[in-house]
């Protein structure tokens, strides 16, 4: 007997049973139609530009007014495989008032704070380091750039559907650990996975696990799973939404996190293969090990979440949209915290000695655990 698509290879209890469930299952690959796999441009083709977002009849839109304090764009810092570089997205406020010549990401020596290089894919969002730190992916509206380390497009990932209730945006990127594949999420509801090995390049998979306004991607270690979890798009999507474990050379779902309510507000993968997630009910970190128990961690302020950042061995931070950090070891179940200012985005280094944090309008900031360094502004 074989079972239907999401199904196959399941236990009972994680089948997507009911009527509730079948609009989502019929998106899955092998299962009815859904979004188109994506596509790969040269560097000197043209990139597809997003519509405007439809707004209701008498709707009254307000442009957000470019601010000469706004240096860097709500998107979190990257730190190189190495540990040398650092990356992070100008924003193009001061651009568009006439105080600096040009915009794009900047690239930062980890040892001395000082900036090294700027380049400018014509791309400006979330951003994800090749594993030979060669290069970068790049986020847009409709589009992910791929630009080496010396400013060169290498190419353009093209395929993301123009979304009809919100605007065009990738929402996050990921390599592979092994560099052979790159996962993108968009506002059009689908995860769409590009294999990138050297010079070739080709849409492999396309994932529809449903449409939400922040999409999280993160690859195991081993990268035999892709996990993407969110939350809802709009008030009438009861139920959270549970993350889905992928295998992302197959694209099936394998397994549905469905043991914890609510809706998952941020997650990521450490060394030993534990998925690390923020979740808002209840307001705690939880823990699911590779032999497919869950425990909970200490708890957050999920009302005020702002950002997770999981290292590579045992440490965990979370950043609060006060500028609070909570910094948790899972090893020795350490916890700290430590008051900031208003920061926006936080990641690890490779060796978990430093958390580097973003803020739009100070930049980049490392802390060693015993004080902060400051790094160079644009």
């Amino acid at each position: 007997m074989t079972l239907p698509c999401d199904a196959h290879g399941l236990p009972r209890r994680r089948w997507l049973l009911g009527a509730a469930a079948l609009p989502a299952a019929l998106l899955l690959p092998g299962c009815g139609t859904g979004p188109e796999t994506g596509s790969c441009l040269g560097p000197d083709e043209e990139v597809p530009e997003p519509e405007p977002p439809r707004q209701p009849r008498g709707a009254r839109v307000r442009p957000q007014e470019p601010s000469a304090n706004r240096f860097f764009e709500d998107q979190g810092p990257v730190v190189s495989p190495d540990g040398t570089l650092i990356a992070a997205c100008e924003a193009p406020d001061r651009y568009r008032l006439d105080l600096a010549d040009t915009h794009g990401v900047l690239l930062w020596d980890t040892s001395t704070g000082e900036i090294v290089r700027r380049l400018r894919p014509r791309a400006i969002g979330p951003l994800a380091w090749h594993p030979d730190g060669s290069r970068l992916a790049v986020g847009d509206a409709l589009h992910v750039a791929e630009v080496d380390v010396g400013g060169s497009v290498l190419r353009n990932l093209v395929g993301n559907a123009q979304p009809r209730r919100t605007a065009a945006r990738i929402l996050d990127v990921a390599y592979s650990p092994d560099g052979s594949l790159l996962a993108a999420s968009a506002t059009d509801g689908a995860v769409r996975l590009y294999s990138t090995s050297g010079d070739s390049c080709t849409g492999t998979q396309v994932l529809s696990p449903g449409s939400r306004r922040q999409r999280t991607v993160a690859f195991s270690p081993d990268g035999s799973r892709l996990a993407a979890g969110g939350v809802e798009l709009t008030d009438a999507d009861e139920g959270g939404d549970p993350t889905g474990l992928w295998d992302p050379h197959s694209g099936r779902r394998e397994e549905v996190l469905d043991g914890a309510d609510g809706s998952v507000l941020g997650l990521g993968y450490s060394g030993d293969g534990s998925l690390v997630q923020v979740l808002d009910a209840p307001s705690s970190l939880t823990l699911h090990a590779p032999d497919g128990t869950t425990s909970t961690g200490p708890a957050v302020d999920s009302a005020r979440f702002r950002d997770l950042a999981v290292g590579t061995d045992s440490r965990v931070a979370v950043l609060s949209s006060a500028g609070t950090l909570q910094l948790w070891d899972r090893d020795s179940e350490e916890q700290e915290t430590l008051e900031g200012t208003l920061l926006t985005r936080i990641c690890w280094s490779p060796d978990e000695a430093t958390l580097y944090t973003l803020s739009e309008t100070d930049g980049i900031s490392a802390w060693d655990g015993t004080g902060w360094r400051q790094f160079e502004l644009p």
